[in-house]
C-alpha cells in the first residue's frame, strides 16, 4: 500500500504526497463505495463534481454521533419533566 504522503530524512525534496481517490473519500465520510458515482439522472458524475459534493458533506459517523447526543440530552430532559 502506498501511503498518502513521505519524505526521506534529510531529503526534503524526495518526498511524494498521494491524493485521495473518490472512493477513499467516500469511505472516509462513512459512505458507501461508489455513492457518489452517478447522479439521479443515472449519468456517471466527473470526479471533481464528486471530491466538491464529499467535501461539501458532513461526515456520516459525525453527524450520527451529534445527533445521539441531542436525542440523549432531550430524552433526559423529557424524563425529568415527568
Amino acid at each position: 500500500m502506498t501511503p498518502f504522503a513521505f519524505w526521506y530524512e534529510g531529503d526534503p525534496d524526495g518526498g511524494c504526497i498521494r491524493f485521495l481517490t473518490e472512493t477513499e473519500s467516500e469511505r472516509l465520510m462513512g459512505l458507501p463505495e461508489g455513492w457518489t458515482k452517478y447522479g439521479a439522472d443515472g449519468e456517471e458524475i466527473r470526479p471533481l463534481q464528486r471530491y466538491k459534493a464529499l467535501g461539501n458533506a458532513i461526515a456520516l459517523p459525525c453527524a450520527d454521533y451529534i445527533m445521539a447526543g441531542i436525542y440523549e440530552v432531550l430524552a433526559d430532559r423529557a424524563g425529568k419533566e415527568d
